[in-house]
């Protein structure tokens, strides 16, 4: 008779990756900022055993036109990575989040001119 086996828990740390209350609030605000002139309306969150994302959407049938990640590496020894996507580009990836969410300040500089 076969065995089987679980790889559960070889393969995945025991909790799932996530925003922590600083991290989420950072990324809110500036979220909450294109909410009111009109160029957000939507978001996710999801999370995974190695990646949490918060996707931003500009309307609610859409893809996202955002995603800000936040990668654990597996072994959890090394710094979490940020990254600001979009459909098929990674526009930036940093070890801060701050650094990351400096794309959407340059955005608001690049429609000022």
């Amino acid at each position: 008779m076969a065995q089987f086996f679980s790889l559960y828990g070889r393969w995945y740390p025991g909790q799932k990756v996530t925003f922590n209350k600083h991290e989420l609030s950072q990324i809110l605000s500036i979220y909450g900022l294109r909410v009111q002139r009109g160029e957000w309306r939507d978001y996710a969150l999801d999370s995974t055993y190695d990646t949490a994302m918060f996707s931003i959407f500009r309307s609610s049938n859409e893809k996202p036109a955002f995603v800000v990640a936040k990668t654990v590496p597996r072994n959890h020894k090394k710094q979490a990575k940020f990254s600001v996507s979009t459909e098929n580009k990674t526009l930036i990836q940093s070890n801060s989040l701050m650094e990351a969410l400096t794309v959407f300040h340059e955005k608001d500089k690049e429609k000022k001119k």
